[in-house]
């Protein structure tokens, strides 16, 4: 069946939907994505970051591991495979990892770089209008990704001394005898920290301060039983729960996604022991967790921060720098402003169906597909590269009009055979008495 197709964004979730394309129908679909070259989170890009998943949860390898465009074809087509082997990464490097998605970025004819998209309107078929062009499809599939998260206590101090974390490695601040707060516990926390602690000593802050709302820095939970959560016939099974439900399940199991990976944990206790007993000149960190930035205002050339442990106001400090590790969310695209009014939401997000396509008032034959947009409808793994390549290929059967194929894994090992069998989530919150 004839394609007729636009993807904004050719990020992961684009990027594996434009190779099955190009494998399974060859034309039909355009990806445009502003950038010229594959780019995956530059601006916190550090040298020592390293995937959370395995390398095996690349673009395609999970719903085709004879594709061309596995990770594995990657290193072998580039004369590495067998170094690769040898070095027993405990994790694959982002740095690699980015390398290996800007090839398949470069090598797919259906992506175009350098293509910023600027309205979408509707008018019987979808008109993307760039900056160069008004292009005209049947279907959208958007994946831009989120935008920073910026707490709301800090959105009018923004600036070269205040920033997300995301923006690290393009401003470049000067951090050199400051005193550094980096506010998130999670794993981007920890390797800014990792990051500001690892310069060169004539270029380190004087102190670095790490705050978290959580009372410890906790680990990523990756044990067996909980990846399989990860898996797609758990995703379904998430989608069928009443919104009450979804939402205690993505509190319990917070950190099946949000945690540390325990490499990094383990690298930020070292460097604190190496700072505490071994540094002539050590750097001065200090941790503060069960804290939370209830306050900030401006002082001069830094920040005032009011931080609170529970209802208790604990102290104020003043940064010189503020560093916002404070994750993403999503947002509504500016380019969909003609339409915004005519699309569904839940919560924060757009509303999907099934097939990962926007509830709107348009016929149920134009559809817009939404990637990395549904945490809270298709839980904790759709954020996350574990079904990426699965997510696509049932996008991909949408677009052809066909019925979804069946999976030929075995189901997960835990049996959820009711919904209806999860406690109530209120009688839960407020404590059974059992």
């Amino acid at each position: 069946m004839e394609l007729s197709c636009i993807g904004i964004g050719a990020g992961p979730s684009n990027l594996s939907l434009a190779c099955q394309i190009h494998e399974q129908i060859g034309h039909g679909a355009l990806f445009l994505d502003r950038q010229v070259d594959f780019r995956w989170h530059p601006g916190s890009a550090f040298d020592s970051s390293e995937l959370q998943v395995s390398h095996v949860k690349d673009l395609v390898t999970l719903v085709n591991p004879r594709s061309a465009y596995t990770f594995i074809n990657y290193l072998h087509e580039n004369g590495r495979l067998y170094h690769f082997l040898n070095a027993q990464f405990d994790a694959v490097l982002r740095a690699e990892f980015e390398q290996y998605l800007n090839w398949a970025f470069r090598r797919n004819p259906l992506v175009r770089g350098g293509e910023t998209v600027r309205e979408i309107r509707y008018d019987g078929e979808f008109r993307v209008r760039t900056d160069d062009a008004v292009l005209s499809a049947r279907d959208l599939v958007v994946g831009i990704g989120k935008q920073a998260q910026i707490p709301p206590q800090f959105r009018g101090w923004i600036g070269r001394n205040l920033f997300h974390s995301s923006e690290l490695l393009h401003i470049h601040p000067e951090v050199h005898k400051k005193h550094v707060y980096v506010v998130g516990g999670g794993q981007s926390g920890a390797e800014v920290l990792l990051h500001l602690v690892g310069r060169p000593e004539e270029r380190r802050p004087a102190s670095i301060t790490w705050i978290s709302q959580r009372e410890n820095y906790l680990p990523l939970d990756n044990s067996p039983f909980t990846n399989e959560l990860f898996m797609p016939c758990f995703s379904d099974r998430f989608a069928a729960m009443s919104e009450p439900q979804r939402k205690l399940f993505l509190r319990r199991f917070v950190l099946a996604s949000d945690g540390i990976s325990e490499s990094t944990l383990r690298a930020v206790y070292q460097t604190l022991y190496r700072h505490a007993f071994l540094e002539p000149n050590p750097c001065d960190i200090t941790l503060r967790p069960g804290c939370t930035v209830s306050h900030c205002i401006n002082a001069g050339a830094g920040h005032r921060l009011t931080l609170q442990h529970g209802m208790e106001e604990v102290e104020e400090l003043t940064a010189d720098i503020v560093i916002l590790a404070t994750g993403y969310v999503n947002a509504v695209p500016d380019f969909f402003e003609p339409m915004a009014d005519r699309l569904e939401h839940i919560d924060n997000e757009l509303a999907v169906r099934e097939d990962f396509s926007v509830c709107w008032d348009g016929p149920r034959d134009r559809r817009i597909y939404v990637q990395n947009a549904s945490l809270g409808q298709r839980g904790l793994a759709d954020p996350n590269l574990s079904l990426l390549a699965w997510r696509a290929r049932r996008i991909l059967d949408s677009l052809l009009q066909r019925a979804p194929r069946a999976n030929p894994e075995h189901p997960g090992f835990i049996s959820r055979t009711s919904v209806e069998g999860w406690p109530d989530p209120v009688a839960e919150e407020m404590g059974s008495g059992i």
